[in-house]
C-alpha cells in the first residue's frame, strides 16, 4: 500500500476493499474520500480530487492526465448525504493536469452550492 493508499484509507475512511478491487484511482475511491471528508470534518459540503497527474503513472484505461473528482453535501432535510463523483482527463504537463482538477473541483463546488439555494 501506498503512502496515499494509507492516508486514503486511515484519515478518509476509503475501504481497503475499494483500492484493491478498483485503485486508488476510481469513482468509488473519490466517493469515498468525499463522503469521508465530511464527516471527518463535520462540514455541510466536501470535495475530493485522486488522479494520475503525471507525466507518468496511469493504466490503459485511465491514462496520466486522468483524474476523479467526488464531491459529497448534506442534504437539506439531514439525511444521508449526497454523494457523487465525475471522471475528467486533460492533456498538458503535470501543472496543467493539476490546474484543471482544481478548477474542476472548485466548479463542482458551486454548482452543489446553487443547487442548495
Amino acid at each position: 500500500m501506498t503512502y496515499c493508499d494509507e492516508i486514503k484509507h486511515r484519515v478518509l475512511g476509503v475501504d481497503q476493499v475499494t483500492l484493491d478491487r478498483y485503485t486508488a484511482v476510481s469513482h468509488q475511491t473519490a466517493h469515498e474520500m468525499a463522503a469521508g471528508s465530511l464527516e471527518l470534518y463535520q462540514s455541510d459540503i466536501a470535495v475530493s480530487a485522486t488522479g494520475y497527474a503525471g507525466p507518468g503513472g496511469g493504466t490503459e484505461d485511465d491514462p496520466a492526465g486522468t483524474f476523479y473528482i467526488g464531491w459529497a453535501y448534506r442534504a437539506a432535510d439531514g439525511e444521508v448525504p449526497v454523494v457523487d463523483s465525475v471522471r475528467c482527463h486533460y492533456e498538458g504537463d503535470r501543472s496543467c493536469v493539476r490546474a484543471h482538477a482544481v478548477a474542476e473541483a472548485l466548479g463542482r463546488i458551486a454548482l452543489v452550492l446553487n443547487s442548495m439555494e
